[in-house]
């Protein structure tokens, strides 16, 4: 746009003024892209709704609301609380699909073809995540166009998503509260509230990354763009892992940390074999602290309890 048409828009009646990304602007985007899932996908006498969400900002508006994002998290989450309690009463049953509220925040310039500005923000909400499809594959989810501007239920592609780097620090996870009120259980991931720490080497590339497992139960997987929404999987981006390769689980009965392998390459826990099992019965093996994980024989994990 040209400095008179930018002129213009400020002069001209009717002219539509541009709406700065404040914390309560992604506050109320995120509310809206809720409360239509709240009318899409409730059924009969069930309350149905999204618990999964990416939110896409400008480079430059990421970093400066980066700070603000755990605050944003809970006041959204109490907004969600709030809608809930107005409506239980016309439902029979609450039915959240994930036990959590998930929440991603991520830098972009682009997203399907639609360039994100500085004034931008892009909310996209799904019930359970993205699930394991190919990313040539588009899957539906709760979005915004710019054509409409009003959130609508839209098939998206995932190849969209790969441009976008969800950081750990953008992450967050709020356990769903049946009770419908907010705890105290929003926090960024940071080390000091982590189990355990996983570094890991990927021999085919000679890069070192470092992993903060800060929830129970982890899956480790190949970094692809299905796999962009999920809080609590370790993507590695390496073809030498598999899709889902592992998962590591804190089991309380035990008081231990376990692993158990889905992949159909070689997995070794301190030299020792992992056999393969079904993903939806996973065989579990005992994963002590200061162990060593050896995916495909090329990359290495080194596994350390942060207790």
């Amino acid at each position: 746009m040209g400095f008179f048409d930018r002129l213009k828009d400020k002069l001209l009646p009717g002219s539509v003024a541009v709406q700065e990304v404040t914390n309560n602007y992604i506050l109320k985007e995120l509310v809206e892209c809720f409360e239509y899932s709240l009318q899409k996908e409730s059924v009969g006498t069930s309350l149905l709704f999204n618990a999964h969400f990416l939110v896409i900002l400008h480079p430059d508006t990421y970093e400066a609301r980066l700070a603000s994002l755990p605050i944003i998290v809970k006041e959204t989450v109490k907004s969600f609380y709030k809608r809930l309690n107005e409506l239980k009463g016309k439902y029979e049953e609450i039915t959240p699909v994930s036990a959590s509220w998930h929440f991603k925040f991520g830098p972009g310039v682009e997203f399907n073809n639609e360039p994100i500005d500085i004034h931008d923000i892009k909310v996209i909400g799904t019930l359970t995540g993205v699930k394991d499809v190919s990313s040539q594959v588009k899957t539906k989810a709760t979005i915004k166009p710019k054509k409409s501007n009003v959130y609508d239920k839209l098939d998206i592609n995932l190849d969209a998503l790969k441009h976008i780097d969800f950081k750990e620090s953008g992450a967050f996870t709020v356990k769903f509260n049946p009770e419908l009120q907010l705890g105290a259980e929003v926090r960024p991931k940071s080390k000091g509230s982590s189990l355990a720490t996983i570094s890991y080497y990927l021999g085919d590339k000679d890069i070192d990354e470092s992993y903060t497992m800060q929830v129970k139960e982890i899956v480790i997987a190949r970094k692809e763009p299905e796999n962009a929404s999920y809080s609590n999987y370790l993507l590695i981006d390496s073809t030498y892992v598999s899709n889902p390769h592992a998962r590591i689980r804190f089991n309380d009965a035990t008081g231990q940390f376990q692993i158990a392998s889905f992949s159909r390459t070689e997995t070794r826990v301190n030299e020792r074999v992992i056999p393969k099992s079904d993903i939806t019965d996973p065989q579990w093996f005992e994963l002590a602290d200061h162990s060593q994980i050896l995916l495909n024989g090329i990359i290495t994990l080194s596994f350390s309890t942060n207790s």
